[in-house]
């Protein structure tokens, strides 16, 4: 009976079971019209990363929210754009679980493999405005979809 077992979960071991996935359902709104329009942002680069694997890129994220160059103080404005610069660079760098541009609609879907976190950060050039971005972490395991809205924002905005 013991090698029964044994032989029975040798084999099972040799069958490699893949990670089921989970759909990010988005949508990048802007911010300041969040609530008084139903069009989205087009053309939004939307990236998907495990959370725990990009701690640069947290931490990037956290210095650029954590400054306050809204007062138009040189110094502060200086110092975003670098650090926007830096955050552009570790996330093109960086290996994601998946990637979308969103549609004319600013929807987007993306598949990923089940993950306790998924950090989800999305850019885009706008015309006037310095940098326009929004990144949000979700849960994805146990799930078949997930709904995703990222709020385009500048510091200004927020």
């Amino acid at each position: 009976m013991f090698f029964r077992g044994a032989a029975l979960l040798g084999l099972l071991s040799l069958v490699h079971v893949f990670p089921e996935k989970t759909l990010l359902d988005g949508t990048a709104v802007p911010c300041a019209d969040s609530r008084e329009t139903t069009s989205g942002v087009p053309a939004v680069h939307v990236y998907a990363f495990n959370a725990r694997k990009i701690p640069a890129i947290r931490k990037s994220l956290f210095a650029l929210d954590s400054l306050d160059w809204e007062s138009g103080d040189p110094d502060a404005m200086r110092a975003a754009a670098r650090e926007y610069d830096r955050l552009l660079s570790l996330v093109r760098g960086a290996r994601t679980l998946g990637y979308a541009t969103s549609n004319g609609n600013g929807d987007f879907e993306i598949m990923v493999p089940q993950t306790d976190s998924v950090l989800v950060f999305g850019e885009v050039k706008m015309p006037g405005e310095p940098f326009y971005y929004s990144s949000k972490v979700v849960g994805a395991t146990g799930q078949e979809e997930v709904r995703v809205v990222l709020l385009m924002c500048n510091e200004q905005l927020q």
